[in-house]
């Protein structure tokens, strides 16, 4: 891809170099997210990186979520893991909503949809922050050419996570243990950037506490891609998402 940096360019070869497969980039103006990376399975020729276009550069954003590849096919093909969901929890977070909650006649007839967005939500930013904090520690400390457009993107991110916090449809809101991860985020975010203010919502919300606790967690485990999962499990069972999920081989 054209304007990437030779850094950046080296990451996505290195995808290429450990999963034998070559890198496709998308533009899609549609996106919500600023990238994604769909793995080449099923017989596609090729894995695809799809972005949303922007005059600003995309290097961090393309260097982030090729970490997530890296972390993966870095491993032996016996250590590599799908991150599945179960479909067994969304009557505990409908229990966890309900909890504390008057719900009028409205709320109830909405309940089920709503639990099933939170469980979904919940089970995508358990693996992707816990993860994901490595993949920006990684990008920090290998790539300091990056540290500006990094900076930016976490910035970008901290912002609309922000959002989460609002998130209601009448009297439902998203249960606040699921909102921990989204916490250590942003305490990590302010660790990393030397900010200390991403995490100050997050009191006000309830659930710094349990994003101490999560961040402590990361902390005590190693950053070796071989215990990611060990790093996720530790926080699903922190946050009483156990069971929620299993570990599926990963095959292309």
């Amino acid at each position: 891809m054209k304007n990437l940096r030779p850094e950046t360019l080296a990451i996505v070869k290195r995808v290429e170099t450990l999963s034998g497969c070559p890198v496709e980039f998308k533009p899609d103006s549609s996106m919500a997210l600023r990238a994604t990376f769909q793995m080449a399975r099923n017989g596609a020729p090729a894995h695809v990186l799809k972005y949303r276009p922007t005059n600003d550069p995309i290097d961090y954003w393309v260097a982030y979520q090729a970490g997530y590849a890296i972390r993966l096919f870095d491993l032996p093909p016996n250590e590599r893991f799908d991150f599945v969901g179960t479909g067994d929890s969304v009557e505990q977070v409908e229990t966890l909503i309900k909890t504390g909650q008057p719900l009028n006649e409205v709320d109830k007839a909405q309940l089920a949809e709503f639990a099933a967005m939170a469980t979904h939500w919940a089970l995508l930013n358990l693996r992707s922050f816990a993860i994901g904090m490595r993949i920006d520690q990684w990008i920090y400390d290998e790539y300091p050419s990056l540290r500006e457009m990094q900076a930016s993107g976490m910035d970008s991110l901290q912002q609309e996570n922000l959002g989460l916090l609002s998130i209601r449809r009448g009297n439902l809101t998203l249960p606040v243990p699921l909102l921990a991860p989204v916490a250590a985020c942003a305490l990590f975010a302010d660790r990393l950037l030397k900010r200390g203010t991403y995490a100050i919502p997050y009191r006000a919300a309830g659930v710094l506490e349990s994003g101490k606790e999560l961040l402590v967690l990361s902390d005590a485990i190693s950053t070796n891609r071989s215990h990611d999962r060990k790093l996720v499990d530790a926080w699903a069972n922190a946050i009483g998402m156990k069971g929620w999920y299993r570990w599926a081989t990963f095959k292309l």
